[in-house]
């Protein structure tokens, strides 16, 4: 609902706005747009406050300032991110936005197109070689960041490839006679639930295998439910949900998914809170800490958070690791939804009103961080004091994830979670990864891997296709999880006839629509 609120407000403020000259800002710059001082290129830019927070700890953009000898000055903008790219919308009305803005990527195309940021395309051509370099073998990056005319508005950057890890308490594992290796199937994987409860569940009586954080409904993937769009066909709803709350209802397996929550459900085997929506992060935390819940599904690094965050302060004994991947009866690997390289967020524009010397500077800013040694910097740090290289070339972590990871807020320090927005850049995965304690760096080289991964392809959309789907998805997607939590619980009888029902409610509600515009924008995607 914020997503279509913030866009139909920026729809309002292009007629209020006209951008009918882009002259000189309002606001005056701290430094003159582009000027030296001292020697020190700067620009200003407008960026969500806690992305500042997070940046001015990092040794390594340091670094890179001095490399590059340009300065950035962060102009803080609110807490909330989506609080941020209303405020976006907001000066630009008012005329007071700085040389460049962190935004949404639907947000430049639709101001740039009106004149307000700047046509980045002929400039990476002339002073940014590395991101052009990097466009030219990126066929799916130009397509994401042009629009129909060729223009680029913003940079993006690349995000981690992430894909969820199943954590359990291996010592509660033991301690009821369970072999984590046996735990191969979705049936294993229930049966291993049934032992926990009848060991744990005895005892007490607040005792429920598996509990978590925000939709219960993240487990469609196990039988082939999760939504999808390829060349012939899509289903459920893919936009915006590749990987985090991701069903498709009209998949073969969708019946027996729901079927099988509910019976978890009947017998106990899953917070009953959790399904019915009522259960927040932190009685997810308290539980899961506490010892009333065995197993999640969740981002990639949780299964460390608790044991650095109370586990073993709790119980001793406190040991939570990672599962392997679950199979399907065939013995594969059952693939997973993950994130996308690219998406809509965090992208950065540069006002119209700039003069050409700061343009180029903001350009040459950026081309740093696609360039060989600004790729390694960003997500390796400097050789020597945050890694070493070793004979065989490849590069090892010598900063501790732990030490630097838990200074106090505000002391410099080594960090590649990449996952953050610091700078626009390409991501290196392995180190994304190995950035981690042993816990999670082990377990990621066991599940980050093709095999155990769905197909995400990276979708295109027009603005008018964004509109339409924020504005159905807002009605369609809410209304999903409130069906399927009915059949889950009880509410509402789970049989052919209901779930047929639901279906045909769901497309006439506009499913059938969402899934035809991701269709097109598949095609047309793939097309150029």
């Amino acid at each position: 609902m914020k997503k279509r609120t913030v866009l139909i407000f920026a729809l309002i403020l292009l007629v209020a706005f006209a951008f009918t000259s882009c002259g000189g800002k309002e606001e005056t710059s701290t430094a003159a747009a582009g000027a030296e001082e001292g020697g020190v290129r700067s620009y200003d830019m407008f960026i969500r406050s806690q992305y500042h927070d997070w940046i001015k700890e990092l040794k390594w953009y340091d670094v890179a300032e001095e490399r590059t000898g340009i300065h950035v000055n962060y102009i803080d903008g609110p807490l909330e991110i989506a609080d941020t790219y209303t405020e976006v919308d907001q000066r630009l009305a008012s005329r007071t936005l700085p040389d460049a803005a962190m935004l949404r990527l639907s947000q430049a195309k639709v101001y740039g197109a009106q004149g307000a940021f700047v046509d980045l395309a002929p400039y990476i051509k002339e002073y940014a070689p590395n991101i052009q370099a990097y466009i030219d073998t990126h066929p799916e990056y130009k397509s994401f960041i042009t629009d129909a005319e060729g223009r680029i508005f913003a940079f993006v950057r690349e995000m981690p490839v992430i894909i969820d890890f199943m954590g359990y308490r291996a010592d509660q594992f033991t301690e009821a006679g369970i072999d984590p290796a046996s735990v191969r199937t979705v049936d294993d994987f229930t049966n291993a639930m049934r032992t926990l409860k009848a060991y744990f569940g005895k005892t007490n009586p607040n005792y429920y295998p598996l509990s978590g954080r925000e939709s219960a409904l993240r487990f469609a993937y196990l039988w082939g439910a999760a939504a999808y769009v390829d060349e012939n066909s899509s289903g459920g709803i893919y936009y915006a949900h590749e990987k985090d709350n991701c069903f498709n209802i009209k998949a073969p397996g969708a019946y027996e998914w729901i079927q099988t929550m509910k019976m978890w459900y009947d017998e106990g085997l899953i917070d009953p809170s959790w399904v019915e929506g009522t259960n927040t992060e932190g009685d997810w935390e308290a539980k899961t800490l506490q010892g009333d819940a065995s197993i999640f599904y969740d981002y990639y690094n949780r299964a460390e958070w608790f044991m650095s965050n109370g586990g073993p302060e709790v119980d001793p004994d406190y040991d939570m690791q990672v599962l392997d991947m679950l199979v399907d009866e065939n013995g594969n690997p059952i693939k997973a939804p993950n994130s996308v390289l690219y998406g809509n967020d965090n992208a950065i524009a540069v006002n119209r009103s700039c003069d050409e010397e700061t343009i180029i500077t903001i350009c040459e800013f950026m081309d740093y961080f696609f360039s060989e040694e600004g790729i390694i910097l960003a997500n390796w740090g400097v050789e020597g004091e945050s890694f070493k290289t070793n004979e065989d070339g490849s590069r090892e972590f010598i900063a501790d994830y732990s030490t630097e990871e838990t200074k106090p807020s505000g002391e410099k320090r080594w960090s590649f979670l990449s996952d953050r927005l610091t700078v626009c850049k390409p991501v290196d995965l392995e180190a994304f990864y190995a950035w981690n304690t042993p816990l999670i760096a082990e377990a990621a080289e066991r599940i980050v891997q093709d095999e155990n991964m769905l197909e995400r392809p990276i979708v295109v959309y027009t603005t008018e296709e964004e509109q339409r789907l924020s504005n159905l998805i807002a009605s369609v997607y809410n209304t999903e999880v409130a069906r399927l939590t009915s059949f889950i619980v009880g509410n509402t009888e789970l049989n052919e006839a209901n779930w047929t029902s639901f279906i045909n409610e769901m497309d006439s509600l506009g499913l059938a629509e969402i899934e035809e515009i991701q269709l097109t924008a598949y095609q047309r995607t793939i097309g150029q």
